[in-house]
């Protein structure tokens, strides 16, 4: 047993990015409460050229899920939901597809939208975070 008064310490690894937002759902688990989450299609590469990444979020914090809440009805109505992101505990997740081919998917924690778009029109900005903020979340 450890009784000394020393605390844990944790290394973050945080990934930041803009991309579209699609397939917002809640995730019902055998034990416990279910949970929300979506899928982020990261834009990367030159701007002519654009490629995406995949991600299957599942959404943390209050804040972030408040959001991505509002986002549901545009979502549905299939229109374009572009989000500036902080995802953090990335993973790889291998399963088999239908056709017994095997495939991955890149898993995270969504934990901050610091803005959204609608259709090209900007619908939320994050306030901004001070220095002690930054340095807490690192």
């Amino acid at each position: 047993m450890n009784t000394s008064n020393t605390s844990v310490k944790y290394f973050n690894l945080h990934t930041a990015g803009i991309g579209y937002v699609s397939r917002i759902r809640e995730v019902p688990v055998k034990r416990g409460a279910p949970f929300l989450a979506c899928n982020i299609s990261a834009l990367h590469g030159a701007a002519d050229a654009v490629e995406y990444t995949k991600f299957d979020c599942r959404v943390s914090g209050g804040e972030a899920e408040k959001l991505i809440r509002r986002c549901m009805d545009a979502v549905a109505e299939e229109k374009k939901v572009l989000v500036g992101f902080n995802l953090g505990d990335l993973y790889p997740d291998l399963y088999t597809k239908a056709d017994g081919s095997p495939a991955v998917s890149l898993k995270a924690r969504l934990l901050r939208i610091d803005w959204i778009k609608v259709d090209g029109q900007n619908v939320y900005t994050a306030p901004k975070r001070d220095a002690e903020d930054v340095a807490d979340a690192a």
